[in-house]
C-alpha cells in the first residue's frame, strides 16, 4: 500500500484520516489501495462499508454499522466520499462516535474524502484532534491514460475520449514526453470558457512523435524484417536528432536481448536494465520484455555481439562526421543485415 498506509499496522491508524484531492479518479484509485491493503487484515464482507454523504438520507445503516462491536475483525472501516456533502444527522453519528469513545482509534477508522479539506469546515476540528489530512494534488497512476485524466482533474479541465486516445498514441506510451505535450495542450485551454481538450486540437498541438517511428524501425530489426525498416529511413533521415536515437534504442534492445538469451535470469537482468534506461510504467516495461523475447529466437548470441560492436563504431563515426542522417542509417541498416 503506498503513501499514508504504507508499513501502517491496522492497529497503529488514527480513528480519522481525510484525504483531499480535485481528481475523482485519484480518490476512486486510493478507495481501492485502502481496501487491498485492508483485505487481509479484517472482514471486507462485514467490517468495511463505503457510504457517499450526497445520498445518506437515511444514517440508520451508518449509525448500526458504527455502534455495532466486530466478531471478526480488529476494527472496523468506514469510506465517506464526498463528505463536504454530508447531513446534520450522519455528521452527528460519527461525531459522536469519535469524541464520545474513550479511545475511538481502538474500535474503528473513519476516511473521509473530498476534493478540499477546506470545504468541509465540519470535519476540522475532528481531524484535527483525531487524526490527518492526505493532500494528493499530483497524478499517482502508472497507467498513462489514467494519468492524463488525473491530470485533466487536478488542472480543472476536460478532455473527450477521442482526444485522450490520439494523445496517447502520439507520444507512443512515453511518460517524459506525456509531461510536455500535456503542458502545450493545458496553456491552449486553460484560459477558455470550455476549457475542454478535443480531438482537433491534440492534432494540431501534439505531432506524432518521431520516436514513434524509431520504435518501429528498431523492432522491424528484431524482427528481421530489413525490408520495412529500410522503407523507414527516409522519414527518420528528415529529423536531426533521429540517428541518436535509433542508436540508443538499438543498444537497449540488443543489450536487453543478450541478457535474455541467458534464461530466466538473464530476464530479469534485462528487466533491471530497462527499467534503470526507460521512464515509463511497469506493465509496459514487461510488455516490451515479452517482444524482445521474441527478438531473441532471431538473433545468436556471438550475432549481438557483433552488433553491438557495430553499434559502438557507428557511435563514434556519428560524432567525427557530418554525414547525412539518410546515408548513415542506411549504411547501419546494412552493416547489421549483413553480419560477417
Amino acid at each position: 500500500m503506498a503513501g499514508f498506509l504504507e508499513n501502517k499496522k491496522i492497529e497503529d491508524m488514527k480513528a480519522v484520516y481525510f484525504i483531499e484531492s480535485r481528481s475523482e479518479s485519484i480518490i476512486d484509485d486510493k478507495i481501492k489501495e485502502i481496501r487491498t491493503y485492508l483485505k487481509d487484515k479484517i472482514d471486507i464482507g462485514n467490517d468495511l462499508k463505503i457510504f457517499n454523504a450526497g445520498d445518506l438520507s437515511d444514517p440508520k445503516d451508518l449509525y448500526n454499522f458504527l455502534n455495532t462491536p466486530s466478531f471478526f475483525s480488529i476494527k472496523k472501516v468506514v469510506i465517506l466520499k464526498n463528505c463536504e456533502k454530508i447531513l446534520k444527522d450522519p455528521l452527528k453519528i460519527i461525531s459522536d462516535f469519535v469524541l464520545k469513545t474513550s479511545n475511538p482509534n481502538e474500535n474503528a477508522v473513519i476516511f473521509l474524502t473530498s476534493a478540499e479539506f477546506k470545504k468541509a469546515g465540519m470535519f476540522h476540528a475532528l481531524v484535527k484532534q483525531f487524526g490527518e489530512v492526505i493532500t494528493i494534488n499530483k497524478p499517482t497512476s502508472e497507467n498513462l491514460k489514467k494519468r492524463v485524466l488525473e491530470k485533466v482533474e487536478l488542472d480543472g479541465i476536460k478532455i473527450t475520449p477521442k482526444a485522450l486516445e490520439i494523445f496517447i498514441g502520439n507520444i507512443n506510451d512515453d511518460l517524459n514526453i506525456l509531461e510536455n505535450e500535456y503542458e502545450k495542450l493545458y496553456l491552449y485551454v486553460c484560459y477558455d470558457d470550455k476549457k475542454i481538450i478535443n480531438e482537433d486540437i491534440v492534432k494540431r498541438l501534439v505531432i506524432r512523435s518521431v520516436t514513434f517511428t524509431i520504435f518501429n524501425f528498431v523492432d522491424h530489426i528484431g524482427y528481421k524484417n530489413f525490408k520495412m525498416a529500410a522503407e523507414l529511413i527516409p522519414t527518420l533521415g528528415a529529423d536531426e536528432n533521429a540517428v541518436s536515437g535509433v542508436i540508443k534504442q538499438l543498444f537497449l534492445m540488443f543489450k536487453s536481448v543478450l541478457y535474455i538469451k541467458d534464461g530466466e535470469r538473464g530476464r530479469n537482468e534485462a528487466k533491471t536494465y530497462l527499467e534503470r534506461n526507460i521512464h515509463t510504467n511497469p506493465g509496459f516495461i514487461l510488455r516490451i520484455l515479452d517482444k524482445y523475447a521474441r527478438f531473441a529466437r532471431n538473433y545468436k548470441p556471438e550475432e549481438i555481439i557483433k552488433i553491438i560492436g557495430i553499434l559502438n563504431d557507428f557511435d563514434i563515426r556519428k560524432r567525427k562526421t557530418d554525414e547525412p542522417a539518410i546515408n548513415f542509417l542506411y549504411g547501419l541498416l546494412s552493416k547489421i543485415q549483413f553480419i560477417q
